[in-house]
């Protein structure tokens, strides 16, 4: 849904829809057997009760017929029959449920269970006070087993100065610069701030010290005063109002409906690409 502006301007409406029909069209066929399943084994159920009543009603008339058996005591049996199949077809619902729920769940621990691959040295230290002296030296970097993206890359950025990286796509700007907040870890050199080697800090140090404004802008489903104050939860809201003013989002906002407390929507949906 998010991607509609762009299959309308290539007019890949028709693409698009195919796809849709392609997934949906494997999903129908596994939902199918899984019905397909279930309705056998419900039958299945069904007619269990239901021959096992007839079972008793035959039995039982024929014995209510020789005198040895009386009405009451069918209806107390029935009654048991009633009793024990009750549960059985309660078993079966929550078979299913316990079925997709344990899917769920399973998906949910592993998430849960996966370890950060980048984390604290056992010794790492705060960054503070920092000028923001940045230097890379001699650092490559590889994604997984592949070669390397970056090699031997030299650079100093003293505090204060402006740089630009220009280049052709997929030459290794933006993977340069996600190297220094450590979204990534490179295979050999170093990168300092200030003279520190950053793998020698906590990583939550070294990114509260870094300011990003990303290619992909994401936006949580919740109020612009809360997006903004997701680079520093404990900013006040006079600092939020000068992160807009600078920004000069500011007047924007203040014509929104409820101003920073104006839901934009995931991704914020309810906002122009300017915006």
């Amino acid at each position: 849904i998010s991607g509609a502006r762009v299959a309308k301007a290539f007019t890949n409406e028709d693409y698009e829809i195919s796809k849709f029909e392609q997934g949906n069209g494997v999903f129908v066929n596994s939902k199918s057997a899984y019905y397909k399943t279930m309705g056998m084994f419900m039958a299945g159920m069904e007619f269990f009760t239901t021959i096992l009543n007839v079972i008793v009603l035959a039995v039982s008339g024929v014995l209510i017929m020789k005198g040895e058996m009386t009405t009451t005591t069918l209806i107390i049996f029935m009654m048991y029959i009633s009793s024990f199949v009750t549960p059985i077809r309660k078993l079966s619902a929550f078979a299913e449920q316990y079925t997709m729920g344990m899917a769920g769940f399973k998906r949910f621990t592993e998430l849960l269970d996966t370890e950060a691959e980048i984390q604290d040295k056992p010794d790492a230290i705060e960054l503070k006070d920092v000028k923001g002296d940045i230097e890379f030296k001699n650092i490559s970097f590889a994604y997984g087993s592949g070669g390397n993206v970056l090699e031997n890359i030299c650079l100093s950025i003293k505090h204060g100065q402006t740089l630009a990286l220009v280049g052709p796509s997929g030459g290794g700007k933006t993977t340069l610069c996600h190297l220094l907040p450590r979204f990534y870890d490179i295979t050999s050199g170093s990168i300092t701030v200030d003279g520190i080697d950053i793998r020698d800090v906590t990583l939550s140090s070294l990114r509260r010290n870094i300011g990003i404004v990303q290619q992909d802008v994401f936006l949580f489903a919740a109020s612009i005063k809360e997006n903004i104050r997701y680079g520093r939860i404990d900013a006040t809201d006079e600092e939020i109002v000068q992160a807009a003013v600078a920004a000069e989002i500011h007047d924007d906002i203040m014509k929104m409906p409820d101003g920073y407390d104006t839901i934009v929507g995931e991704r914020g949906i309810t906002l122009s690409g300017g915006q």
